[in-house]
């Protein structure tokens, strides 16, 4: 049982008043609400159907809302772009004095993934193999991976340093591979507090890697890596558990298409086309006399967002971010993507509050109110994408980030969402099935506690409970 006593400071939920938004109407009704003593706390559920407002608290307080950010950018994609679009690679020979094979990026998220069947890094290269061989191909005299639709700076600019060299912290690529990841393998000792030593980088980079971790009498994984693109030598610190042969950390993968280069060199070589060369280049290179002998086409948008909520892939959701400035006819950079994420409510939603530099939510500066949530799952639940947008989200007690809240039989599947969480902040948005039948959009966000998540996330479970029992 928790002891909630000394740490929780009991208040009410009140519909006493609406936010200021012609989407949401009064309606006077309480809930109890345990929450900490010195966190705050922004709470908004909405009617989809009335746009009466059944619980509310501080709804217009500007939050972080960390990973729910990736519901207003999944959102906004399929909406503007459709649940059915798809991203393209292409590969275009150009033959004349040379043999070149040129690879366009197209801010492709799923290229080379192990995550989807048909995005395989074995299913492309045989894809790949298969052209160059219809082409009569048995020699390269170069291979290019063109990088040119992403230009400008790599990393957005409100992101912690912590962040950046880990593998959630990856950054969209015009030829993003292998979700941009490498394996870092660690050995250590069986003595508390002794370094731990590096085995291998799987895939290797072409950045000196220097361990300043040390072994840990735990199981917990609390080893970070530093280190970006135009850095050198990287480092990576913190503590392993001790006595272990071989540990894996993921690190994001500083130079995805040049990576992407050496391994399809490797498999042409291994299957009986000679590679000669690679390069990969952030110029744009002109394909006019070439030949285009491959389109390769990224799964579908909706299966895209489906990851990127259940699972809150902060990679995916960047691309997607990327997209849709591309989309809007903009250059694809941080700056473009948020404006148009932003512009994209703000035309949608009176008084928008929200405030992004980045798609994922990876950035603690992000910012936005529980009101304007609840009005975008509104917005949502009656768009023409409704359907791909809802089925992308977690259900409660089944799968994806929810898979443990609300799971016991009595509520399991009644809430289907997103959940959010960085150090000091965590918050849940998404659809609560009541029991009279209705559908409520409903968005919590709590920020600067400093008691467990666990507590935290009990007060929360607690609270969707009442809401849905009294609905």
């Amino acid at each position: 049982m928790m002891k909630w006593w000394a740490l929780y400071l009991v208040f009410f939920l009140s519909c006493g008043t609406a936010p200021c938004s012609s989407e949401a109407k009064e309606k006077t009704t309480s809930y109890s609400f345990n929450m900490t003593k010195y966190g705050a706390v922004s709470v908004m559920a909405i009617d989809v159907k009335s746009g009466e407002v059944v619980c509310e608290k501080n709804a217009l307080q500007r939050m972080t809302p960390a990973s729910l950010t990736k519901v207003l950018t999944t959102g906004a994609a399929l909406n503007i772009l459709g649940g059915d679009y798809r991203f393209s690679t292409q590969f275009y020979l150009k033959q004349g004095g040379e043999k070149v094979l040129i690879i366009k990026g197209g801010g492709d998220p799923t290229f080379g993934s192990d995550r989807l069947e048909e995005t395989k890094k074995a299913v492309v290269f045989k894809k790949i193999q298969l052209a160059l061989k219809k082409e009569g191909v048995v020699r390269l005299d170069k291979l290019i991976v063109d990088e040119s639709l992403f230009k400008g700076i790599q990393q957005p600019s409100k992101r912690t340093w912590e962040d950046m060299g880990n593998y959630y912290g990856a950054v969209p690529h015009s030829l993003t591979y292998r979700e941009n990841t490498f394996y870092l393998n660690l050995k250590s000792s069986d003595k508390t507090g002794a370094p731990v030593r590096i085995v291998s980088v799987d895939p290797p980079i072409s950045h000196s890697i220097k361990s300043y971790v040390t072994g840990a009498d735990n199981n917990k994984d609390s080893a970070y890596i530093y280190g970006n693109a135009q850095m050198k030598e990287w480092y990576v610190s913190g503590t392993i558990p001790r006595d272990r042969k071989s540990f894996r950390i993921k690190g994001a993968l500083p130079n995805p298409g040049l990576t992407f280069a050496t391994e399809l060199k490797q498999y042409l070589n291994a299957n009986n086309i000679e590679v000669a060369d690679i390069e990969n280049t952030n110029q744009s290179i002109n394909v006019e006399s070439a030949k285009c002998i491959l389109s390769h086409y990224s799964p579908k948008l909706e299966v895209i967002a489906a990851v990127v909520n259940k699972r809150s892939h902060n990679l995916f959701a960047d691309h997607l971010l990327f997209a849709i400035a591309q989309q809007q006819n903009e250059q694809a950079s941080w700056d473009a993507g948020t404006n148009a994420l932003i512009h994209y409510w703000d035309a949608r939603i009176e008084n928008f509050s929200g405030n992004f530099y980045d798609g994922s939510g990876l950035s603690p500066f992000n910012k936005i109110n529980a009101r304007d949530m609840g009005i975008a799952l509104k917005y949502l639940h009656d768009c023409d994408e409704q359907p791909a947008f809802k089925k992308s989200l977690a259900i409660a007690g089944v799968d994806g980030t929810l898979k443990s809240m609300l799971s016991d039989e009595v509520y399991k599947g009644q809430f289907v969402g997103k959940s959010g969480s960085m150090n000091g902040v965590l918050g849940y948005c998404g659809y609560l099935e009541c029991k009279s039948g209705r559908t409520v959009a409903f968005c919590v966000l709590c920020n600067n506690f400093t008691e467990s998540f666990k507590e935290v996330r009990l007060s929360i479970e607690d609270l969707l409970k009442e809401i849905i029992s009294q609905n």
